[in-house]
């Protein structure tokens, strides 16, 4: 089965993800700080498994007293309910990119093989507040 992807999509894909990593390029990952928050939590789903033969990675996740949404800064912070989003890491590299909407995690276009995803939820200042991996296998 041939899977057809709008040109449109996937170029302001392409510009969302290089606005989003050039946005925290120059923040150390380990400077980020982290914050004690036993009533935060972060529960990530394993892809959805349908989607995923098609080489699709789709991986719901949800938040526990945080709200996802694009606003940053030591302001942001201070807002109740508490605002966040999450650094996304994939296969341990280097370099991260926000996710900062509610929706589900998606990828294409990985290698077939072994995958390693690692989500960080971090406050509006950017300090960590909970993490998960979740592994998986591209066919």
């Amino acid at each position: 089965m041939k899977i057809r992807m709008n040109p449109a999509r996937f170029c302001l894909g392409i510009i969302f993800a290089l606005c989003c990593i050039n946005a925290v390029q120059g923040a150390e990952h380990s400077g980020h700080g982290s914050v004690d928050q036993t009533s935060v939590a972060l529960s990530v789903n394993a892809p959805i498994a349908s989607l995923l033969l098609k080489g699709v990675v789709v991986i719901p996740f949800k938040a526990e007293e945080v709200k996802i949404a694009p606003l940053y800064g030591e302001a942001a912070a201070q807002v109740l309910p508490r605002l966040g989003h999450l650094h996304v890491t994939l296969d341990s590299a280097a370099w991260h990119w926000v996710h900062a909407d509610d929706g589900p995690i998606v990828l294409q276009g990985l290698s077939s093989g072994k995958h390693q995803l690692t989500l960080e939820l971090a406050d509006a200042a950017h300090r960590i507040l909970a993490s998960r991996t979740v592994e998986f296998i591209v066919p």
